[in-house]
């Protein structure tokens, strides 16, 4: 049997998740515990973090994910359709294989279990690339194998078998635990492992005689149970569990729990918001469906999810196949289980299911992959008569339940849905498949190819034999089942008698199973020499059970039983489940065995209960099983017991649909009006399940007819909801409240008219609740009747009806939306035909001041568009935000809605409140088609301005619609068109930093790149600016853009790029020969700006580049004074650095003299540059080598000045324009008055300096902060 397949899917969020597992693997080492729990519901998504660990995505989302996958040992995925995957023996099996894989990016599943041993391959490692901690690992255990022959021994597949538990300790663990801890821990991973086979009921005979009293590992939860104390410390153990798995927390207390599902925490919220709004981002189908009105819905959808990603997936799978309405969200349950019976209730009627149950029962059954030829070949030994196209249309109505692997393999898409067609309590008798049938239908299929059958196929036809041969009445001759069974064997013609023989190679040879090798054994199977020497063994097959001198007709009654309770022999002890012998026997519906120990075992407590509550008698009416339920009844049993759900057996018996069980409960006595937590009655339930004989027996048993439950419905509402017309007469007919209205305020009639037709049953209830005096125009809260909510559904029969009986054709809701609005924004153009007919008003307008014409417009349906301009609707309306009809269908991209309106009159370069055409918001939305249409035959502006300027093509280029632009391109769009600040759309793009399409424009359209804001700025500035490295490459070497471009503050990009301190764009664009002591307006360079910053990188590439550090600007400050007095020291270190080497490298030059001084007195004076003598107090280098009193005059004067000129000499780069010649003499007086000493002076001098460029380089943020301010984001609509 092939192994299990893993259909890894999108994988979305989880990071957090991932970083806790990196968190707990890195404190591995100093941790008392060995192991994390990955625990959630069905569908909350734990295969697909597995799968992820496993298999990472690629992109920079998944770096997480990658760096654990390379800490991955090796990895287990159990699966309860592959029953090898379940198997101790072949989990330790699969773990040593992938130990001797050469990587984890290699591992591949292994499908033999011949002794590894022997198998296993090595070769040397001639890479000179370092081992990772997992390959490290790998190489010396498998060197340990190759030399340690008690690891080859324990390895052995009869060993294996007998003993999983002592082979994993011999095998694997001893090993590792000896082995040189690597330096990075490492986590094995084992994915669902508390999964085990639920798709059948056990087996009479073969409850926990299954080695209840050795120490051998049943499954593999149990064996890393057991021994996960003996893990190394550098091995942490990671595996995945439900949530209500009670056993297995126990036998892994102290491990770290990670929930996923548990919506209390802020993180796993996040997960589904994210995981929704991933799915609208990259699905244009599911987006379509998003309006004003349907956009609560994805919330109330995240919420009903209770953190279930399957539950979120199957609805928006529906969305976007057109299956599910997003409104329909509302009416959804909000459990998995009650989405899967709304789903069936959507995609089956009655009948249709009945076609396809054949096709699920064998689904369910398989035991190894089956594809859609053995399928058909199964299905046709029941069902004669059916042909293959036949066959097809029924697989056909099974697409959105039915997966298709790689290899062609069918698969129900989830094993939560497999099980939930098994449990009637929940998927009701409408929709119960029965796995017994399938075992049939596959038994006749292997049978039919009997002697083509290899081991595997002969072991599996022993199985699906055991599992449909049951409790087979044989009163018409003397034969009991095993008989039979063998017999069958034996007439399949199947080489039985060497299969045996194969043994060492078939994964699925049963050696645990004792009926199922009692069975190959009686029909022929002849055990090979290895096998007979090892039946002497403890742990063997013992000869009695195997001995084909043993006839089954010669055991006593009791010996089932007695084998049945096993050497403990109390019928009262309960297995891992709860469940005692009885709980086992009743389920399996063996009602003679039960009366039997209930004979034999007087002491049997018939109430005993299972971890859900449920007592035998619960069971047994779940099921059906009318003789166990009489037998349980006449034993006493309480009728009335209710499970932790509040089910009674009466209850589950009416849901169920199970006729005689319910009355034999009524005739004992039980309570009719028993209800469950949510107070949903039996009645409530026959009604819901369309048990029309069940809701009679009921009713004459005195059911409350009107009860309700939590929600406010009564059985009426139920019967109405699911269309069972023959179930509300006869609640009408007992007195049912017609017009009772549930909490919704919605009545039996709203939601007969809300309920999709997916058979016929609808419209006679409607009907029928119409002949009895229902309410026709009843508003529930939201001020809806049953017309507006048939309109909107499109169910045109019932809306019919309802205005025979005289609805309100004009009624308008909460919201304002009358049945023809709510007709038209769904496209049911049949319903509108039906409205207009009976002379609905047509005029009227919602909230937001749309006409019918424009919702309908907006949803695309050209036959109601049609109807509507027929009947007079103006085309050129505009709502609220003055779109019109033309606007809507040009923003869903409705190409024959936009003709016919076009057609009607509609101007094709009407704008809207924001300035924008038709052809504006089909190229936002990137509908190419429809732009290409309106530019050829409707001659659409091309270059038409919104209000802020922006055109169709800079719209299209913002959102990446390559196709859009390029048909833009084609009709001669300009490329350099100019919003209302003066930026083209490449200067946009470079500042939000779109590479891709950024160079799309100037490879096709030659963008023009010096093209300037009103600032004077290029692109090359903004994006150098922006900190942009890849864009400043492209805009250099693609678009030969100028280095040395000035703004009309005469600043080149390498002072953006300074300022902002990005040092590797002043590096390219240097070496692209930017001029590095170009001066601004102000007479600064880019190495003063970026000195004074502190950009010690940009300063150190100026420098390198040739940089003047002298330079002084129009205030007689260099770069060196303008660190120190920012506080740089590391800056103003380097530039003294530089300073003296290139001194040092001069001829002639006085070295005692000081830089400082050169750097003053060379190019200004006190009288000329006012603040060149600014110093600092703290330190006498930088101070002119002059005597105090000319340093006390020069500073009286420099801070005087230095003050008057704070709006403009204060910074190197300021933005405002004042005049740097004019003084206020009176802050001179003021300043000069406060000093009395030098040291006092310069104090004063520094503190106010300080001061003065703390408030300037306030200003200078604000100016340059145009960057920010001038982004403004294209404006949404709708």
């Amino acid at each position: 049997m092939a192994a299990p397949v893993i259909e890894k899917k999108r994988f979305f969020c989880r990071e957090w998740a991932f970083i806790k597992l990196s968190h707990y693997l890195e404190q591995r080492p100093t941790s008392k515990t060995c192991g994390v729990l990955v625990i959630g519901g069905s569908g909350s998504g734990k295969t697909a973090l597995s799968a992820e660990l496993a298999w990472p995505s690629a992109g920079a989302n998944a770096r997480h994910q990658r760096f654990l996958n390379k800490r991955l040992l090796a990895r287990h995925f159990c699966q309860a359709r592959s029953e090898a995957s379940l198997s101790p023996a072949q989990f330790v099996r699969s773990l040593v294989a992938q130990l001797l894989q050469p990587g984890s990016d290699e591992i591949h599943r292994v499908s033999s279990s011949s002794p590894i041993p022997g198998s296993a391959t090595t070769t040397s490692n001639a890479t000179t690339v370092p081992l990772t901690s997992r390959e490290m690992v790998a190489e010396a255990y498998a060197e340990k194998l190759r030399t340690d022959p008690e690891i080859q021994a324990a390895l052995q597949p009869d060993v294996l078998d007998r003993d999983p538990d002592d082979a994993l300790k011999k095998a694997l663990l001893f090993p590792l635990l000896e082995l040189e801890p690597p330096k990075c821990c490492l986590f094995l991973l084992v994915d669902s492992i508390d999964e085990r086979q639920t798709l059948d009921f056990p087996q009479t005979g073969t409850r926990d005689s299954r080695r209840e009293n050795d120490n051998v590992s049943r499954t593999i939860a149990e064996l890393l149970g057991n021994h996960h104390h003996l893990f190394p410390q550098w091995l942490l153990l990671v595996c995945t569990a439900r949530r209500q798995s009670r056993p297995l927390s126990r036998m892994f207390s102290g491990f770290r729990k990670i929930p996923l599902d548990d919506l209390r925490k802020p993180l796993v919220m996040r997960d589904i918001q994210q995981y929704i709004l991933a799915r609208l981002d990259q699905e244009e189908a599911i987006r379509q469906h998003i309006t004003p009105d349907t956009a609560d819905m994805l919330n109330q959808l995240h919420i009903k999810s209770n953190g279930c990603f399957l539950y979120i997936e199957k609805v928006l799978d529906g969305v976007a196949e057109n299956f599910i309405v997003l409104r329909e969200v509302r009416e959804i349950p909000c459990t998995l289980n009650g989405l899967y019976l709304w789903l069936c209730q959507r995609l089956f009627s009655r009948k249709q299911f009945v076609k396809v149950q054949p096709l699920l029962n064998v689904i369910l059954a398989a035991k190894l992959p089956i594809t859609q030829e053995i399928l058909y070949k199964c299905v046709k030994t029941a069902c004669t008569n059916i042909t293959i196209e036949d066959f097809n249309r029924r697989l056909h109505l099974l697409r959105r339940v039915i997966s298709v692997s790689r290899a062609g393999a069918l698969m129900l898409f989830h094993h939560s849905f497999a099980e939930w067609l098994l449990d009637v309590k929940h998927c009701t008798q409408k929709y119960l498949c029965s796995a017994v049938e399938g075992h049939a239908m596959l038994a006749a299929y292997y049978t039919l190819r009997g002697p083509e059958l290899n081991a595997d196929e002969i072991c599996v036809l022993g199985q699906h034999l055991q599992r449909s041969i049951t409790n087979v009445a044989t009163t018409n001759c003397n034969l009991d089942v095993h008989t039979l069974q063998v017999l069958w064997m034996i007439g399949s013609g199947a080489p039985i008698e060497d299969c045996y023989l194969d043994s060492s190679e078939c994964i699925l040879w049963p050696r645990q199973e004792v009926k199922l090798l009692k069975l190959l054994i009686d029909a022929g199977a002849k055990p090979s020499e290895k096998v007979v020497e090892d039946d002497t063994s403890k742990d063997a097959v013992s000869s009695s059970q195997v001995s084909q001198d043993v006839s089954p007709m010669d055991e006593s009654p009791s010996e089932p039983l007695t084998e049945l309770l096993g050497e403990s022999g109390d019928i009262n002890q309960a297995d891992s489940c709860g469940q005692t012998v009885l709980h086992t026997l009743a389920a399996d519906g063996n009602a003679s065995l039960l009366e039997l120990a209930l004979t034999t075992c007087p002491q049997a407590k018939l109430e005993a209960t299972d971890r859900h509550g449920q007592t035998p008698l619960n069971l047994a009416a779940r099921h059906g099983y009318a003789d166990v339920v009489r037998v349980l009844l006449a034993s006493g049993a309480c009728a009335d017991h209710a499970d932790c759900d509040g089910w009674t057996a009466l209850r589950a018996a009416a849901w169920g649909g199970h006729t005689e069980v319910v009355e034999m409960l009524l005739e004992h006595g039980a309570m009719v009006d028993c209800a469950d937590w949510d107070q949903r009655t039996a009645l409530r339930a026959a009604a819901w399940g369309g048990h029309e004989d069940i809701v009679k027996a009921l009713l004459q048993h005195g059911a409350d007819v009107n009860r309700t439950d939590d929600e406010g419905r009564t059985a009426l509402i139920a019967a109405a909801y699911m269309g069972h017309s023959e179930i509300v007469e006869h609640l009408l007919d007992f007195g049912a409240e017609i017009d009772h209205a549930d909490n919704d305020g919605r009545t039996a009639l709203s939601v007969a008219a809300l309920c999709v037709p997916s058979n016929h049953g609808y419209a006679k209830v409607v009907t029928i609740l119409l002949e009895r005096g229902a309410a026709v125009d009843h508003q529930d809260k939201d001020g809806m009747t049953p017309l507006l909510v048939a309109a909107f559904e499109g169910h045109k029969d019932v809306c019919e009806l309802l205005l025979e009986y005289e609805a309100d054709v004009d009624h308008c809701d909460a919201t304002g939306r009358t049945p023809l609005w709510a007709a038209a924004s769904m496209g049911h153009g049949s319903v509108v035909s039906l409205l207009l007919f009976w002379g609905c008003y047509v005029d009227s307008i919602d909230n937001e001041g749309r006409t019918v014409l424009s919702v309908a417009a907006a949803q695309g349906g050209t036959d109601v568009v049609k109807q509507l301009l027929n009947r007079g609707l103006d085309e050129q309306h505009r709502d609220n935000s003055g779109w019109t009809p033309l606007h809507y269908a040009a923003f869903e991209g409705h190409i024959d809605v936009c003709e016919a309106l076009l057609e009607a009159g509609a101007k094709i370069d009407e704008t809207d409140n924001d300035g924008k055409g038709a052809l504006m918001l089909a190229a936002q939305e990137g509908h190419a088609a429809l732009l290409e249409r309106l530019l050829e035959q409707h001659r659409a502006p091309i270059d038409q301005h919104a209000h802020d300027g922006k055109t169709a093509l800079r719209l299209a280029a913002l959102e990446g619609h390559y196709d859009t632009v390029r048909v833009l391109l084609s009709h001669n769009a300009d490329v350099n068109a100019k919003d209302a600040d003066g930026r083209s759309t490449l200067y946009i793009l470079a500042l939000e930093n779109r590479l891709a399409m950024a160079r799309f424009l100037l490879e096709h359209a030659r963008a023009d790149v010096e093209s300037r804001d009103s600032e004077g700025r290029t692109p090359l500035h903004v994006s150098a600016w922006q900190g942009h490295v890849e864009m400043v490459a492209l805009l250099l070497t693609e678009g030969s853009a100028s280095v040395n471009a000035c703004d009309n503050e005469k600043r080149t990009p390498l002072h953006s790029a300074a300022w902002q301190g990005h040092a590797a764009i002043v590096r390219l664009l240097l070496e692209h020969g930017a001029t590095p002591d170009h001066t601004c307006n102000q007479g600064a360079t880019a190495l003063g700006i970026a000195a004074q910053e502190g950009h010690e990188h940009c300063v150190r590439a100026l420098l390198n580049h040739g940089a003047d550090p002298s330079h002084s600007d129009h205030c007689g400050r260099n770069a060196i004074k303008v660190a120190a007095k920012s506080g740089h020291d590391t800056v103003v270190r380097l530039l003294e650095e530089h300073s003296a080497n290139q001194r040092s490298l001069r001829p002639g030059i006085n070295g005692g003299e000081s830089s400082s001084a050169t750097s003053v007195t060379s190019n200004s004076t006190a009288e000329t540059k006012p603040s060149s003598a600014i110093l600092n107090p703290l330190s006498t280098q930088y101070s002119p080598a002059e005597s105090p009193d000319s340093t006390k005059r020069r500073s009286c004067v420099s801070l005087g000045n230095n003050s008057s000129n704070s709006k403009s000499s204060s910074n190197l780069t300021g933005s405002t324009k004042s005049d740097q010649g004019k003084f206020n003499q009176n802050s001179v007086v003021n300043q000069v008055v406060l000093s009395e000493t030098p040291q006092q002076d310069a104090g004063i001098r520094y503190c106010g300096w300080r001061i003065v460029i703390t408030k300037k380089r306030k200003s200078i943020n604000k100016f340059f902060s145009f960057y920010l301010s001038k982004i403004k984001l294209p404006r949404m609509k709708k």
